[in-house]
Protein backbone atom coordinates (compact mmCIF):
# COMPACT_ATOMS: atom_id res chain seq x y z
CA UNK A 1 0.00 0.00 0.00
CA UNK A 2 3.00 2.34 0.71
CA UNK A 3 4.77 1.57 -2.52
CA UNK A 4 1.31 2.61 -4.22
CA UNK A 5 0.79 5.94 -2.35
CA UNK A 6 4.42 6.70 -2.90
CA UNK A 7 3.97 6.09 -6.65
CA UNK A 8 0.59 8.38 -7.16
CA UNK A 9 2.73 11.20 -4.78
CA UNK A 10 5.89 11.56 -7.13
CA UNK A 11 3.30 11.12 -10.14
CA UNK A 12 1.48 13.65 -9.27
CA UNK A 13 4.58 16.41 -8.01
CA UNK A 14 5.60 15.65 -11.69
CA UNK A 15 2.12 16.58 -13.28
CA UNK A 16 2.41 19.75 -10.87
CA UNK A 17 6.28 20.51 -11.81
CA UNK A 18 5.14 20.41 -15.65
CA UNK A 19 1.83 22.42 -15.59
CA UNK A 20 3.70 25.16 -13.75
CA UNK A 21 6.41 25.37 -15.85
CA UNK A 22 3.90 25.40 -18.47
CA UNK A 23 2.11 28.33 -16.85
CA UNK A 24 5.22 30.32 -16.42
CA UNK A 25 6.25 30.10 -19.87
CA UNK A 26 2.57 31.48 -20.81
CA UNK A 27 3.03 33.95 -18.28
CA UNK A 28 6.48 35.06 -19.20
CA UNK A 29 5.31 36.28 -22.75
CA UNK A 30 3.02 38.60 -20.84
CA UNK A 31 4.81 41.62 -20.69
CA UNK A 32 2.61 42.75 -17.56
CA UNK A 33 3.53 39.27 -16.01
CA UNK A 34 4.92 39.35 -12.44
CA UNK A 35 7.41 37.33 -13.72
CA UNK A 36 8.48 40.27 -16.07
CA UNK A 37 8.42 43.03 -13.37
CA UNK A 38 11.96 44.72 -12.83
CA UNK A 39 13.16 43.58 -16.44
CA UNK A 40 11.93 46.17 -19.18
CA UNK A 41 12.32 45.86 -22.57
CA UNK A 42 15.54 47.65 -24.26
CA UNK A 43 13.97 49.71 -27.09
CA UNK A 44 15.88 51.40 -29.46
CA UNK A 45 15.10 54.91 -27.59
CA UNK A 46 17.14 53.55 -24.61
CA UNK A 47 19.72 52.11 -26.50
CA UNK A 48 20.21 55.06 -28.50
CA UNK A 49 20.19 57.31 -25.25
CA UNK A 50 22.83 54.68 -23.92
CA UNK A 51 24.90 55.34 -26.90
CA UNK A 52 24.63 58.52 -26.27
CA UNK A 53 25.89 58.77 -22.62
CA UNK A 54 29.00 56.46 -23.24
CA UNK A 55 29.90 58.83 -26.36
CA UNK A 56 29.67 61.85 -24.33
CA UNK A 57 31.97 60.45 -21.81
CA UNK A 58 34.14 59.09 -24.22
CA UNK A 59 34.22 62.69 -25.41
CA UNK A 60 35.04 64.21 -21.91
CA UNK A 61 38.28 61.15 -21.65
CA UNK A 62 39.17 62.35 -25.37
CA UNK A 63 39.36 66.20 -23.88
CA UNK A 64 41.22 65.15 -21.21
CA UNK A 65 44.03 63.34 -22.81
CA UNK A 66 43.89 63.18 -25.75
CA UNK A 67 42.53 60.25 -28.52
CA UNK A 68 46.13 57.96 -28.17
CA UNK A 69 46.54 58.88 -23.98
CA UNK A 70 42.52 57.90 -23.38
CA UNK A 71 42.43 54.36 -22.70
CA UNK A 72 38.84 52.24 -22.61
CA UNK A 73 39.36 52.20 -18.36
CA UNK A 74 39.58 55.91 -18.96
CA UNK A 75 36.04 55.79 -20.86
CA UNK A 76 34.34 53.70 -18.26
CA UNK A 77 35.46 55.51 -15.40
CA UNK A 78 34.62 58.42 -17.04
CA UNK A 79 30.84 57.10 -17.38
CA UNK A 80 30.10 55.75 -14.38
CA UNK A 81 28.93 52.45 -16.19
CA UNK A 82 29.78 48.52 -16.37
CA UNK A 83 32.74 47.12 -18.67
CA UNK A 84 30.03 44.92 -19.84
CA UNK A 85 27.68 48.39 -20.76
CA UNK A 86 30.52 50.20 -22.84
CA UNK A 87 31.92 47.27 -25.20
CA UNK A 88 28.22 46.35 -25.34
CA UNK A 89 27.56 48.73 -27.48
CA UNK A 90 31.34 49.38 -28.26
CA UNK A 91 33.56 46.98 -28.89
CA UNK A 92 36.85 48.89 -28.84
CA UNK A 93 38.37 52.67 -28.86
CA UNK A 94 38.43 52.95 -32.19
CA UNK A 95 34.58 52.33 -32.52
CA UNK A 96 34.43 54.98 -29.94
CA UNK A 97 36.45 57.27 -32.34
CA UNK A 98 34.85 56.35 -35.59
CA UNK A 99 31.07 57.03 -34.30
CA UNK A 100 32.22 60.08 -32.44
CA UNK A 101 33.86 61.66 -35.73
CA UNK A 102 31.36 60.85 -38.06
CA UNK A 103 28.71 62.60 -35.70
CA UNK A 104 30.72 65.63 -35.94
CA UNK A 105 31.22 65.25 -39.62
CA UNK A 106 27.15 64.59 -39.61
CA UNK A 107 26.26 67.79 -37.64
CA UNK A 108 28.71 70.04 -40.09
CA UNK A 109 27.17 69.26 -43.22
CA UNK A 110 23.88 70.18 -41.19
CA UNK A 111 26.19 73.72 -40.80
CA UNK A 112 26.09 73.40 -44.61
CA UNK A 113 23.00 73.42 -45.41
CA UNK A 114 22.10 76.05 -43.14
CA UNK A 115 24.80 78.12 -44.95
CA UNK A 116 24.01 77.34 -48.51
CA UNK A 117 20.22 78.58 -47.62
CA UNK A 118 21.24 81.98 -46.69
CA UNK A 119 19.73 84.72 -48.36
CA UNK A 120 22.03 86.98 -49.09
CA UNK A 121 24.33 84.13 -50.09
CA UNK A 122 27.46 84.54 -48.32
CA UNK A 123 31.02 84.09 -50.00
CA UNK A 124 32.90 80.64 -50.26
CA UNK A 125 35.60 82.16 -47.54
CA UNK A 126 32.85 82.45 -44.95
CA UNK A 127 31.82 78.74 -44.58
CA UNK A 128 35.45 78.31 -43.54
CA UNK A 129 34.24 80.09 -40.45
CA UNK A 130 31.28 78.09 -39.66
CA UNK A 131 32.88 74.94 -40.46
CA UNK A 132 35.96 75.29 -38.03
CA UNK A 133 33.72 77.24 -35.02
CA UNK A 134 31.24 74.37 -35.23
CA UNK A 135 34.30 71.48 -35.47
CA UNK A 136 35.65 73.13 -32.50
CA UNK A 137 32.77 74.00 -30.67
CA UNK A 138 31.86 69.81 -30.79
CA UNK A 139 35.49 68.59 -30.18
CA UNK A 140 36.72 71.58 -27.45
CA UNK A 141 39.95 71.46 -28.69
CA UNK A 142 42.19 71.70 -32.08
CA UNK A 143 44.53 69.12 -31.07
CA UNK A 144 42.06 66.80 -31.38
CA UNK A 145 42.17 66.73 -35.19
CA UNK A 146 45.88 66.52 -35.14
CA UNK A 147 45.91 63.60 -33.14
CA UNK A 148 42.97 61.99 -35.02
CA UNK A 149 44.76 62.31 -38.40
CA UNK A 150 47.64 60.86 -36.68
CA UNK A 151 46.08 58.05 -35.49
CA UNK A 152 44.83 57.31 -39.92
CA UNK A 153 48.64 56.72 -39.97
CA UNK A 154 48.39 53.91 -38.69
CA UNK A 155 44.81 52.50 -38.22
CA UNK A 156 43.64 51.88 -41.24
CA UNK A 157 39.98 52.31 -40.28
CA UNK A 158 40.44 55.68 -38.88
CA UNK A 159 42.92 56.31 -42.66
CA UNK A 160 39.61 55.35 -43.94
CA UNK A 161 37.68 57.51 -41.91
CA UNK A 162 39.66 60.63 -42.52
CA UNK A 163 39.62 59.98 -45.75
CA UNK A 164 36.32 60.12 -46.30
CA UNK A 165 35.94 63.33 -44.44
CA UNK A 166 38.45 65.01 -46.76
CA UNK A 167 36.39 63.63 -49.83
CA UNK A 168 33.04 65.09 -48.38
CA UNK A 169 34.32 68.34 -47.33
CA UNK A 170 36.02 69.02 -50.64
CA UNK A 171 32.83 67.75 -52.64
CA UNK A 172 30.96 70.04 -49.89
CA UNK A 173 33.33 73.32 -50.10
CA UNK A 174 33.55 72.76 -54.63
CA UNK A 175 30.01 72.54 -54.56
CA UNK A 176 29.38 75.25 -52.90
CA UNK A 177 32.01 77.50 -54.47
CA UNK A 178 30.60 76.63 -57.85
CA UNK A 179 27.24 77.54 -56.90
CA UNK A 180 28.71 80.68 -55.71
CA UNK A 181 30.05 81.33 -59.22
CA UNK A 182 26.84 80.67 -60.85
CA UNK A 183 24.92 82.62 -58.53
CA UNK A 184 26.85 86.29 -57.80
CA UNK A 185 28.87 86.22 -61.19
CA UNK A 186 26.46 84.65 -64.02
CA UNK A 187 29.22 82.09 -64.80
CA UNK A 188 27.48 78.91 -66.62
CA UNK A 189 27.88 75.48 -64.45
CA UNK A 190 30.82 73.84 -66.16
CA UNK A 191 32.88 76.56 -66.44
CA UNK A 192 31.89 77.33 -62.58
CA UNK A 193 32.73 73.67 -61.78
CA UNK A 194 35.93 74.29 -63.48
CA UNK A 195 36.60 77.23 -61.20
CA UNK A 196 35.68 75.29 -57.98
CA UNK A 197 38.27 72.46 -58.80
CA UNK A 198 40.95 75.41 -59.26
CA UNK A 199 39.88 77.27 -55.83
CA UNK A 200 39.13 74.32 -53.82
CA UNK A 201 42.01 73.45 -52.86
CA UNK A 202 43.25 77.16 -51.50
CA UNK A 203 40.15 76.76 -48.96
CA UNK A 204 40.65 73.28 -47.67
CA UNK A 205 44.32 73.96 -46.96
CA UNK A 206 43.51 77.13 -45.43
CA UNK A 207 40.93 74.86 -42.68
CA UNK A 208 44.15 72.35 -41.97
CA UNK A 209 46.35 75.48 -41.51
CA UNK A 210 43.61 76.97 -38.75
CA UNK A 211 43.37 73.65 -37.30
CA UNK A 212 47.47 72.81 -37.04
CA UNK A 213 48.50 76.33 -36.02
CA UNK A 214 45.67 76.33 -33.25
CA UNK A 215 46.53 73.41 -32.08
CA UNK A 216 50.30 74.06 -32.28
CA UNK A 217 50.93 78.25 -32.10
CA UNK A 218 50.76 79.71 -28.35
CA UNK A 219 48.74 82.87 -28.60
CA UNK A 220 46.94 82.15 -32.29
CA UNK A 221 44.77 84.54 -33.27
CA UNK A 222 41.95 82.27 -34.65
CA UNK A 223 39.85 85.37 -35.02
CA UNK A 224 42.50 87.10 -36.95
CA UNK A 225 43.11 84.04 -39.23
CA UNK A 226 39.64 83.94 -40.57
CA UNK A 227 39.43 87.84 -41.42
CA UNK A 228 42.48 87.26 -43.17
CA UNK A 229 40.75 83.87 -45.23
CA UNK A 230 37.84 86.32 -46.12
CA UNK A 231 39.58 89.63 -47.06
CA UNK A 232 42.32 87.52 -49.46
CA UNK A 233 41.14 84.31 -50.51
CA UNK A 234 39.37 84.64 -54.03
CA UNK A 235 35.22 85.49 -53.84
Amino acid sequence: MTGAVDTISYFLKRMFVLLWCSTARRVVKNDHSFLSWGMPKVTDEYREARRDEILEAAMRAFHRKGFQAASMADIIEESGLSAGAIYGHFPSKSDLILTAATRVIGARMDDFDEFVALDPPQPPSALLRVLMGGMLNDLGRPDMLVQLWGEAITDPAIHDLASSVFAQLRSMYASYISLWHQRQHGVEQTAADAIAEEQVGYFMSMAQGYIVQSALLPGFDGERFLTNVEKYLPS
